[in-house]
């Protein structure tokens, strides 16, 4: 049963979540993997693309290279851990986000997989212990495999697109929802087609015509006050600025010093979104919409969308 589990179970438990993830978007995705993502700026359909190949790279390393016993049982052993310890870590964010008037529906996908993956590793735990040892030369041309393997995995994994779904909710009735702003797929959409026009229904009629740039900020992010000190300082004729503020996620507490106070932004529109969800999203993230469709947008690189800061 250990061969098995090696080079066809844990395999095959990997790969279906790769799939699921490919099929399903960035709703398949966890809050909390999207939000480590973000952390190492990876919007989160780049980090699905990033843990799909990662699990599919796994997968077929299993699957061609299983028989080497030490590679086989060890990292076998390494991804069903790691498989039961995301379960786990999304099964933990799924109850404390989830109201307990949704039933226990949304936990069944992450106990599911706990249990799978620890009842394989104990199955690949029992594998008797290989004798001797892996020849020098021969161990080198195995990294050497494994590691092109992952390389292609990785880098395929990279171009396939996955459907970024602009929110994710877990539960209803005081249950708090998690929103995906993902930019990446905006481009050349129509504001409703972003999925904005949900929070900020008043957004495709202040856009429709004529350009407009659009930044979602946070009052504590000190970044976000450096792109307004910039570029919004002084009131600009040629173009509409709307600043949207994004809220703090329901349970936080901000301290005093944290809230930088309001963004100087001359003669510019102000809205937020609607209070009492957790948006996830790098702010400042500037959105460059023209007659109603978004022609740029990003959370790092302003001048790609503003051009150079107007001269003071």
């Amino acid at each position: 049963m250990h061969t098995a589990t090696i080079r066809f179970l844990t395999p095959l438990l990997l790969l279906s979540t790769a799939i699921a993830w490919i099929v399903g978007g960035t709703a398949w995705m966890p809050i909390w993997i999207a939000n480590v993502g973000l952390r190492a700026a990876f919007t989160p359909t780049a980090m699905a693309q990033l843990v799909v190949g990662i699990m599919t790279a796994a997968a077929l390393t299993l699957v061609f290279f299983g028989g080497t016993p030490l590679l086989g049982r060890a990292m076998s052993r390494a991804c069903l851990l790691a498989y039961a310890f995301c379960a786990v870590a999304t099964l933990a964010s799924h109850m404390a986000a989830t109201a307990a008037s949704a039933g226990l529906g949304p936990l069944v996908i992450p106990v599911v997989g706990v249990a799978l993956s620890l009842w394989l590793y104990s199955t690949a735990s029992h594998a008797a212990a290989a004798s001797g040892a892996l020849q020098r030369r021969s161990g080198v041309w195995l990294l050497a495999r494994v590691l092109a393997v992952w390389v292609v995995s990785i880098g395929v994994a990279a171009r396939v697109p996955i459907e970024s779904n602009a929110a994710q909710s877990y539960g209803a009735s005081g249950g708090v929802e998690s929103v995906v702003l993902d930019y990446v797929h905006w481009q050349g959409r129509t504001v409703p087609d972003t999925g904005l026009s949900r929070f900020l229904p008043t957004l495709t009629a202040r856009t429709l015509e004529g350009r407009s740039i659009v930044v979602l900020y946070s009052p504590q992010c000190g970044h976000c006050r450096e792109l307004f000190e910039q570029y919004f300082t002084s009131a600009r004729p040629d173009v509409k600025v709307i600043a949207v503020e994004i809220p703090p996620s329901p349970g936080t507490v901000a301290l005093d010093g944290d809230n930088l106070g309001p963004v100087p932004c001359a003669d510019c529109e102000r809205l937020s979104l609607p209070p009492g969800r957790a948006y996830i999203i790098k702010p400042p993230t500037v959105i460059v919409i023209e007659e109603g469709r978004v022609s740029c947008a990003t959370d790092s690189d302003w001048n790609a969308c503003l051009g150079a800061p107007p001269a003071k």
